[in-house]
Parts: C-alpha cells; sequence; structure tokens
C-alpha cells in the first residue's frame, strides 16, 4: 500500500471519526468507502489484465467517482477523470491521447482495444491542464507519493481537518477540485458532493444544505454567489477557498460581506501538483494589492516552492515570472504539449508556470499570463489588469485582446445598451494608452468546462468584432 493509501486510511479510521462521503442520492463511510473501493480495483485490474492499469474514469461527480478514486490509490493504479457532461469530441479526443487500459463509466468498465499499454512511469493521478489558453488536450502524471507529500501541508493552509465538512461542485476532471478532494480525503473531513447545475449556480444554497465548513472554487463563482437570494453565507461556512485565476481585493471583500469569516487565496499549476503557495486573510484585515491583485502568500507550501525571476539580492520591489519548484514534480508531460512557450520545465525540479508576479516584500502576487501584458505608446499594458480594474468599478465581466495590428478589443458581457456608459466611464479609471478602442458586446464570454475563459476562442472572437464594431 503506498504512503498516500495509509494516510487516507489512517485520517478515515481513527476512533470516533464520523467522517462520510456523501452526494444527492448516496452516502458511505469509512468501511464502506473501503470495501467498494477494493471490490472495484480487483475488478478494474481484471478487465485490464496488468496490475497497474491506467484508468479513464467517466463518471459524475459523485461517490462512486470518489470509490474510483480511492480504488486507484488503494491498488498503485493510474487514473485520469473525463468530464461526462463535456463535448463528445473533447471526450473522444481526450481518451485517445491518453490510451487508458480500461474506461469506467455508468455502464461500467469496458477494456480499450486500442489502448497502446505503455504504463506510465510512475502511477498517480493524470491532472489535466486547464487549456485556458487552447490547444488539444495535455496532462501529467502527479504521483501518488508526491500528492502524499503535499496534502498535509495543503490541509493546513486551508485550516481544514477532522472535523470539517468539505462542499464541492466542480467535476474531478478539473485540478482544482482533485486538490481539493484529495486534502480532504487525507485530512479525515466529510466531502459532501453535488454534479447539479443548480448547485454550481448557488453554491451557498448548497453549502447550507450540507452545513459545510469550507469550499475552494475559481473567483468567478463569487459572482455567483454574491447574486443568490440570501441574505448571507451559512453560519457553517469559514473558509472560502480560491484558485485558479488572479483574486481582486473586492471580490474578497465580497466574500466577507457575505459573512465568511476567512479567505484563503492558493496559486499553483496544474503541472505541478496542488498548490505552491497561499496567502489567509482575515476579514477586517488589511488587503494589500498589486494592480487589484491580492497576494498569493510568501511562496512555500510544505517541499513547494514558488520563485520570481525577477527576485534580487537588495530586497527592493522585483517583478518577473514566477516559478514553482520541488522535487515532487512531474517529469514533463504524459501526453500533448503546451499551446505555446509555457508552462515548461526549466530543470526536472523547476516549471516555468509562464504567470508573471511581483514580490513586494515577503508577498508575492500573481499578475495573469506573461502574454497577457502588451506594449502601447512606450509603456506596458497588462489586459489582465485592465479586465480586472473594469470588474472592479463597472461589475461588467470582460475579457480585453490585442490585436495583431495593435488595438485593443474589450468583448463585454451583457447587452449592447450599456457600453456608452462603459465609454464614457473608462477614461476616468485607466491610463490613456490603456483605454480599450473597441468594445464588442456578447452574450456571455467563452468559457471552458472549469469555468476560465477560453483564451483561444475570446482572441478570435475579439479579432472578429474588429470587423464588427466602431472604434471609440
Amino acid at each position: 500500500m503506498n504512503p498516500l493509501a495509509e494516510r487516507i486510511l489512517s485520517a478515515r479510521t481513527r476512533p470516533r471519526s464520523e467522517s462520510v462521503i456523501a452526494d444527492r442520492r448516496t452516502s458511505v463511510g469509512a468501511d464502506g468507502l473501503f470495501e467498494a473501493a477494493e471490490e472495484l480495483r480487483l475488478a478494474l485490474v481484471t478487465a485490464a489484465g496488468v496490475p497497474r492499469p491506467l484508468v479513464a474514469v467517466a463518471l459524475p461527480l459523485s461517490t462512486d467517482a470518489v470509490v474510483a478514486l480511492v480504488a486507484a490509490i488503494l491498488g498503485d493504479l493510474s487514473v485520469c477523470f473525463v468530464d461526462p457532461s463535456a463535448p463528445e469530441e473533447h471526450r473522444r479526443s481526450l481518451v485517445q491521447a491518453l490510451h487508458p487500459d480500461v474506461v469506467l463509466d455508468r455502464s461500467g468498465i469496458r477494456t480499450v482495444a486500442s489502448s497502446a499499454s505503455a504504463e506510465p512511469r510512475e502511477a498517480g493521478y493524470v491532472a489535466m491542464s486547464s487549456g485556458s489558453t487552447g490547444g488539444g488536450p495535455k496532462g501529467v502524471v502527479s504521483a501518488w507519493a508526491g500528492i502524499d507529500a503535499f496534502v498535509p501541508h495543503g490541509a493546513a493552509a486551508l485550516d481544514l481537518d477532522a472535523s470539517s465538512a468539505w462542499a464541492e461542485v466542480s467535476h474531478l476532471s478539473y485540478d482544482l477540485a482533485m486538490t481539493n478532494l484529495l486534502v480532504a480525503l487525507a485530512a479525515g473531513a466529510s466531502l459532501h458532493l453535488s454534479s447539479s447545475l443548480g448547485d454550481r449556480l448557488r453554491p451557498l444554497g448548497f453549502c447550507t444544505r450540507v452545513e459545510a465548513t469550507h469550499l475552494r472554487l475559481a473567483p468567478r463563482f463569487i459572482d455567483l454567489a454574491a447574486a443568490e437570494r440570501v441574505d448571507a453565507a451559512p453560519r457553517s461556512l469559514r473558509v472560502w477557498g480560491s484558485g485558479g485565476d488572479r483574486l481582486s481585493a473586492a471580490d474578497a471583500q465580497r466574500v466577507f460581506d457575505l459573512g465568511v469569516a476567512t479567505v484563503v487565496n492558493t496559486y499553483g499549476t496544474s503541472e505541478t501538483i496542488g498548490f505552491a503557495s497561499a496567502a489567509r486573510f482575515d476579514a477586517g484585515g488589511e488587503l494589500p494589492t498589486v494592480h487589484g491583485a491580492l497576494g498569493i502568500g510568501h511562496g512555500a507550501v510544505g517541499a513547494w516552492r514558488t520563485s520570481l525571476s525577477g527576485d534580487g539580492d537588495d530586497g527592493a520591489p522585483a517583478e518577473g515570472m514566477l516559478a514553482i519548484e520541488s522535487p515532487h514534480l512531474p517529469g514533463g508531460y504524459l501526453f500533448g504539449a503546451p499551446n505555446g512557450e509555457y508552462p515548461r520545465w526549466d530543470t526536472a525540479e523547476r516549471v516555468l508556470t509562464g504567470d508573471l508576479g511581483v514580490r513586494r516584500g515577503e508577498d508575492l502576487f500573481c499578475l495573469g499570463r506573461a502574454g497577457r501584458r502588451v506594449k502601447r505608446s512606450a509603456s506596458f499594458v497588462d489586459l489582465d489588469a485592465l479586465d480586472a480594474e473594469v470588474k472592479q468599478t463597472f461589475g461588467l465581466a470582460t475579457f480585453t485582446a490585442a490585436t495583431p495590428a495593435g488595438d485593443l478589443v474589450s468583448l463585454v458581457e451583457g447587452p449592447a445598451a450599456q457600453l456608452d456608459d462603459l465609454r464614457r466611464g473608462l477614461p476616468t479609471v485607466l491610463r490613456p494608452d490603456s483605454v480599450p478602442d473597441v468594445l464588442v458586446p456578447v452574450a456571455q464570454l467563452p468559457r471552458l468546462g472549469n469555468g476560465k475563459i477560453d483564451q483561444a476562442a475570446a482572441q478570435a472572437l475579439a479579432e472578429g468584432g474588429m470587423l464588427t464594431e466602431s472604434p471609440r
């Protein structure tokens, strides 16, 4: 049994442990979980005909999906989760790239005749990169031993223990959700799962129903929570974790206004296991920002270190690219390749993330993707910061892109009627060289299944908008 399996078994079978795993239909305690997981492990191995198969799991977020995850950990198998609600073409391309030995879905276990039967270099979870910049599927094997080294430190950063109740509404194909469940399992916390679209759109209502103490979501879910017709978050909810995108001080304040006492802002990539930096902010405390972005911590979570390429020895504020180092990093992409230069392995133990960062004193700040910074009129414009400023000031979701000709085009989510007011207001909050040349109304910004903006699709939409919209 690998160390992670031993950690989870120990955490969930301690005396007086009352942790459960539950979805809308079923729940399971520790004894039932491990019994079902061992039965499934044997079935997967038998169907694959090899002792350590690579398994693709295409189940909705449910107790069955967690049983499959625990079966893979107990058996030291490799597993990749595929969202069954994703478009068929996406699911097919992912499975073709993965070459699993078996697929587990709602119809049962089936052997994949076209499997390459290539044993992964080390068993573990195949983390799918978010792919927000476009391109085909790509993934890395995060070894169970490496995850075991991470989870106690991740739990400490999130103030998570066996008395906690974790709420999860994101599918396990999303690396942030997988980290959430692995940390909660290893801490002995209860898990409450929902694949319901209604619960994703109304996360506070879900947290109220299951009396959750913790959840961790991408920042865009704060909009959904604030829009719910409730006066406040449930009294049980004490930690709101954020990850996957830059978090603004305004969004953190909206969480506090809902009555949640603590926001934990985490930073990491799909390529580096879990998160490699975290910052805790408490209601009523100071919220220091750089270009509107909250800090991501001091750059250390266990054996993971977040560094900045611009760091010097004089202690002065520095700006550069964020990098993550650890002896537990995956050894590169199992399949696929990055769409562009980053993320990439600089050494076996260091990944260059492609995110711009700033260090102020001991604190690090993530400013967004390096490719989202363009030069205009002899100065640089940070497009992510521009969109964050519009969101904070005007309450509008935008995606601003630079065209090959150098124009700035902002896609604005919502009706065209709001554009005149926005045009008049932008020069009052933005530098003259950063005011967009064109505003294009869109019913909805193109997004991926994990909620991030599909930057490739948005860029194409923005460039197309130059042909149909008039400049300001």
